[in-house]
């Protein structure tokens, strides 16, 4: 009978001494230590992604940049052009608690100033406008843009050394931001060829970046008035017009933004290509450094020097591309004006 007593006594006293400890193990169990919070990046393209030209070049960046960055959460969305679209976007990315808000062209400045000008000083927000014109400033809001004097000084000095006729085009979509630099540039360059660019270069700016059919007519302009045998392209339509038609007339092309040997093989000559994932880097840094917001005018430049720019060799000769890679080196070494200065 004691010996059973006993058991049951040892077993009771065991049978609570678990419970007791389950109970204590689950009131002071220490709490997990809250997920970090991930930097939210939203990207706004005003065209289709796949336009081989301004859009792609943004996206393809787009992919490079958050690929080295598995911490970050982002987003994107394409074909917002319309500044009456872009606001209502750029506010629900707010809404949402994106940190960071991308806008990629000029028309997004002035929406995203306004943006900026209604957010309370705790909010953690800061806006990025690729190829802003830098007309209205705020401390969360900086430039990203490109020096497209220094290739563009290189393609006039090149086409001059390709053209048959004596007579180069340019067929860009407007005369803004990158277009216009590039149009500096090139004159430059025809000029420190021996050439006087006010008779031998033609420009044509379409006036719209979607207009093909436009483009590939201000194209035929050019060839059939002015005897036009070589074409720098630039702009999302108005480069696929301009090279469409530079491809029926079997005349060459230095194209702009993206690296597509498909597009006309035996007639481009010279890719020009943007590395916008340096400006990305560089505005990304500044955030986690907390640079952003102390001050205004902060413009990220993507050029030679940076290898924000670079040039890819298509159907020109060992000679010509050799003459590429001389420019480009003097002009990296500043010994060359290319007309435009930061």
């Amino acid at each position: 009978m004691d010996n059973r007593f006993t058991a049951i006594m040892v077993a009771a006293i065991v049978v609570v001494a678990v419970i007791a400890f389950v109970v204590g193990y689950y009131i002071n169990k220490p709490e997990a230590p809250p997920a970090e919070e991930k930097i939210k990046i939203a990207f706004i393209f005003p065209g289709d992604v796949g336009d081989t030209s301004w859009n792609e070049a943004g996206y393809v960046a787009m992919n490079i940049f958050v690929g080295r960055h598995p911490d970050i959460e982002y987003t994107w969305i394409q074909g917002v052009y319309d500044p009456a679209q872009i606001r209502p976007q750029v506010e629900d990315y707010v809404t949402q608690g994106y940190n960071l808000i991308v806008g990629f062209g000029f028309q997004f400045e002035k929406p995203m100033y306004d943006v900026a000008q209604n957010l309370s000083e705790g909010q953690d927000v800061y806006f990025l406008v690729v190829a802003g014109p830098g007309s209205y400033k705020h401390p969360r809001l900086a430039v990203a843009d490109v020096r497209t004097d220094q290739t563009g000084y290189i393609c006039g000095y090149i086409m001059m050394q390709l053209t048959q006729t004596g007579h180069v085009g340019f067929v860009a979509g407007m005369d803004v931001a990158e277009l216009h630099r590039s149009w500096i540039g090139q004159r430059k360059g025809i000029q420190d060829a021996g050439y006087n660019p006010d008779e031998v270069y033609h420009v044509a700016f379409v006036g719209d970046f979607h207009d093909v059919t436009k483009s590939s007519l201000l194209t035929y302009e050019l060839i059939d008035t002015y005897g036009v045998d070589v074409l720098k392209t630039m702009g999302d339509g108005a480069q696929l017009g301009g090279i469409a038609a530079a491809k029926a007339r079997h005349i060459k092309v230095l194209m702009s933004e993206t690296y597509h040997p498909e597009i006309y093989p035996d007639g481009v000559v010279l890719y020009e290509i943007w590395h916008w994932e340096i400006a990305y880097e560089e505005w990304y840094q500044d955030y986690l450094a907390g640079r952003l917001g102390s001050e205004t005018g902060h413009v990220y430049w993507l050029k030679l020097e940076n290898n924000g720019i670079t040039l890819e060799k298509g159907a020109i000769s060992g000679d010509l591309w050799n003459t590429v890679l001389d420019l480009e080196s003097k002009i990296k070494a500043g010994q060359i004006d290319t007309g435009f200065t930061e």
